[in-house]
């Protein structure tokens, strides 16, 4: 019977992990992308004013909401004209790597060759250390992120502007140093000097002890006075544990039939959203044959969306059904035991202590 609760107990477990792995697949909901959207277009209408500074934050929550390859390409040009040069260069590198593994042959291209028309342009900022031993634990940072060890003395693109330098390792006072990188093709050496050890700690001294302490009369403790009666001093007996696993049993049945029923929810969510891709796909394509890339990237997410939706419902289907089972096979609490036996008492008295009761 234990073994069976354990199996049991170890299916839940497994199928609670593989919902939460099916939710991690799970797109944005509707109201993050319709936010999403409603960011995109408004960074576009700046961005067309040429107002392209208060156009970034935008495209870069739109971003974050609902990851996109063409929001991400707009967030690039966005930071180019805004003089965010390393970051425009790194961001058009990324979308020409995703453009690339999507088969985006064009938009692969137009990323590459805007990254390639800035890289002249990158300005580099060097963090070199002096020579000679380090410190153990020597730790460098660059704008509050770590600069590694191997990143040491090697010229890296960055932003043109102010950038903040600190070094510090136990026991040492640390360096802090504020560099303004120029640009275009600017190039900047911060050099690390040997850090300083910490002023040691001085103790405070213990004044030693004068004649007249040491010949001071010794404090006594006065005798504990001794008393004839007795006291009784009730032992209360320990609660008694809660009977079975049974309502562990019923825990873990509600549990995965609660998950169930929101498994099956999120998988008609899904299967509602794929239809309505295959809608909207409907105008750029004849059945499996597409005429335009909006066509294909709608159809691939219904497709995509529609098997999602199946890998939810089947696991909410089986999360359900063995709620169900651990909760209706779970076995009963047998009823307390009554006791009419009388709490045992201890007894200090001058003669040691005593112990009365029945058990």
């Amino acid at each position: 019977m234990i073994v069976g609760r354990a199996r049991a107990i170890g299916w839940v477990g497994v199928i609670c992990a593989t919902l939460l792995a099916g939710d991690a697949l799970a797109q944005v909901s509707a109201a993050d992308r319709s936010a999403a959207r409603a960011l995109f277009d408004q960074a576009r209408s700046l961005v067309n004013a040429g107002k392209h500074a208060e156009a970034r934050p935008k495209f870069e929550e739109s971003q974050r909401l609902d990851p996109g390859i063409g929001t991400l390409f707009n967030l690039a040009d966005c930071l180019e004209a805004t003089g965010k040069t390393a970051s425009a260069w790194s961001m058009f590198l990324e979308v020409a790597s995703q453009a690339k593994v999507g088969g985006q042959k064009d938009r692969e291209k137009v990323a590459r060759d805007r990254a390639s028309a800035i890289e002249p342009r990158l300005s580099k900022l060097t963090v070199a250390v002096v020579s000679g031993p380090q410190p153990p634990g020597l730790e460098i940072k660059r704008d509050g992120s770590v600069v590694r060890e191997a990143l040491w003395g090697t010229p890296v693109a960055i932003d043109p502007g102010e950038h903040t330098i600190e070094a510090s390792a136990p026991g040492r006072k640390k360096f802090a140093t504020v560099v303004k990188v120029g640009g275009p093709a600017a190039s900047e050496i911060v050099t690390i000097p040997a850090l300083e050890p910490q002023a040691s700690i001085v103790e405070p001294s213990v004044p030693a002890p004068t004649a007249a302490s040491a010949t001071a009369a010794p404090v006594t403790t006065p005798p504990v006075a001794s008393t004839s009666s007795t006291t009784s001093v009730p032992i209360r007996p320990p609660e008694p544990e809660p009977g079975g696993s049974g309502g562990t049993q019923k825990t873990l049945g509600l549990v995965a039939g609660g998950l169930g029923v929101v498994a099956l929810g999120v998988s008609g969510f899904l299967t509602l959203g794929a239809k309505g891709k295959l809608s909207d796909a409907d105008a750029y394509c004849n059945g499996n044959e597409c005429w335009s890339q909006e066509g294909v990237d709608l159809h691939s997410d219904a497709v995509k969306q529609a098997n999602l939706a199946t890998i939810v419902g089947g696991v909410g289907g089986v999360l359900l059904v063995g709620g169900a089972v651990l909760y209706f096979t779970a076995p009963s609490k047998s009823p307390a035991k009554a006791s009419n036996s009388r709490s045992p008492t201890v007894g200090l008295g001058p003669s040691g202590v005593t112990v009365q009761g029945a058990w």
